[in-house]
Order: C-alpha cells, then structure tokens, then sequence
C-alpha cells in the first residue's frame, strides 16, 4: 500500500518513490534546495513497487502531491498513469520526474540534461567541438546520448559489450552518434562511464569499465558513477594525467531541473554540492 505522509496544511510536499529507497540521496538533495530557497517544502523517501505504480499516481492526485522523482523499477510503470510525457520522456521511454502543467499530471526526463549541465559547468567548452565516448548503453547511457544529440556534439560514440544495446542507444544521439569500440576512445575528448561498475558496497568496485591503457592524459574522464566519489577508474586516469570527474554534477544538476519543474524556481548548487560530498564521504 502506498501512503504518502499527511500534507501539512502550510508546506508543498514533494517525494521520491521506487524500491529499494532507503539509500537515496534525493531527499537530502531536496530539502537542502528548499531549506537553501527559503521554500515552504518537505520531501520525503516512499517506497513503491512497480505493481503498485496505479496507486502511487492516484495518491498524488489525491493527496496533491506537488512532485515526484522517479527511480527503478517505476521508471516506465508510471508512464500509463500519467497524463502527458515530454518530448525527452517520450524518446527515452522513461521518465525520472512527475510535475503539474496546469490540472495535467507529467512525466520527464531530466538525466541527460542535467549531465549536459554537470559538464558546462565543469569544462565550459563548446559540445560541438567535442567528441564523446559513452561507455554502456543502459537508461543512463540512452539519456547521455539523447541530451548530446540534442546539444549538437561533435560526435558521440557508444562502446557496449552487446551491439544491438549500442545501436539503440546511438539512434537517440541523432547524425553525429554511432557505435564504436575501446579502439575508438584514443580519439575522444572526453569519455563518460556510464555503467554501474566501480559502485561502491558491490562485487564490481574494483572493476573497471575499459582498460586503463585505451585512455590518455589529453583526455577528461566522467564516471557517472557517484559512490565513491572518486572510483578506481577515475583513480586510474587520474593517475595517467587526464582531468576527471565523478558523476555527483550528474546527481545534482537533474535534481535541480526537477526542482525547477515542480517550483518555478532556480537553485543554488554550491550549497548543495557541499552538503552531498559530506554525506557520501561519510
């Protein structure tokens, strides 16, 4: 049974529903932007499982809801239930937000513009000038690549172990995206992890998504991959010159789009950004 707490007559509430929950960053994230804001808000973490997806959007309605962020295993299960999807949403076939358009119920996809975002903050340089390795071809691949496309890289290039998985996700990335191999990655500009592999507390932590030596010190290294901050594949091209970066800019940026959705208004990341390092570092 889905039970969302009860709206405090003076606060908008806003959640983060999937299964399992317990570990997410999301209401941290949140509650610091409004805090941070000023906004009379409260998130919460609500534990839904994909056969319970009709209840969940029902609860919202109900219980007016102002927002939702979405994570596995409803990232699709919601969509029948809601009354409109973006354009993004539509192409991905996935969703990680609900908001309100008026009385309509939507779903959106803010990953991939929220790495977009993550990486002009960090590098501030021209997509079209760029070429990009995407390795994995998962739902955070297929949003990377689809936010690429749409940002005019120069060219994006998908490295999957199966090559029907990279075609699909290379079709979302527009004239300039096709499949490749680690052959290809001496090529690119800037080579983003998007496989799960070095999370930490798993068997894979250890394990890199490419060997070290298709890498090179001209090159930035993005590993979407947030816990630990630094992994041993960023460790390692770190250690062979090039510039990195952990996929906590991902993290944050798509949260804040969300939170842009649900509030009309922008937030600050600094504040924020300080308070998650903190945390995972704990």
């Amino acid at each position: 049974m889905v039970e969302f707490p009860e709206v405090n007559d003076l606060k908008f509430t806003a959640a983060v529903v999937g299964k399992p929950i317990a570990h997410s960053l999301s209401p941290l994230i949140h509650n610091t932007a409004f805090k941070q804001e000023k906004l009379n808000w409260i998130y919460h973490a609500i534990e839904v499982s994909e056969n319970e997806a009709s209840e969940c959007i029902a609860a919202v309605r109900e219980k007016n809801i102002r927002g939702l962020s979405v994570t596995m295993p409803l990232k699709e299960a919601l969509i029948p239930h809601l009354d409109g999807l973006t354009e993004t949403a539509k192409k991905l076939n996935a969703v990680n937000c609900v908001y309100w358009d008026g009385d309509d119920l939507m779903g959106d996809n803010t990953d991939g513009d929220g790495f977009i975002n993550a990486l002009r903050s960090q590098l501030n340089v021209p997509l079209h000038e760029k070429t990009l390795a995407i390795i994995g071809a998962g739902g955070a691949a297929r949003s990377v690549v689809y936010s690429l496309g749409k940002n005019q890289a120069k060219e994006i290039i998908v490295v999957n172990r199966s090559k029907q998985k990279a075609e699909k996700a290379a079709s979302l990335g527009g004239p300039n995206a096709r499949i490749g191999s680690y052959e290809d990655l001496a090529a690119c500009d800037i080579v983003v992890n998007s496989t799960p592999l070095g999370m930490v507390g798993t068997a894979t932590e250890p394990l890199l998504p490419v060997p070290i030596q298709f890498l090179s010190a001209n090159q930035t290294v993005i590993d979407l991959v947030y816990n630990p901050i630094e992994t041993e594949f960023l460790r390692q091209a770190k250690s062979l010159g090039a510039s990195t970066f952990s996929g906590l800019g991902m993290l944050i940026h798509q949260a804040l789009l969300q939170f842009l959705l649900w509030t009309g208004q922008n937030a600050s990341i600094a504040g924020i950004e300080n308070v998650i390092s903190d945390a995972i570092s704990r």
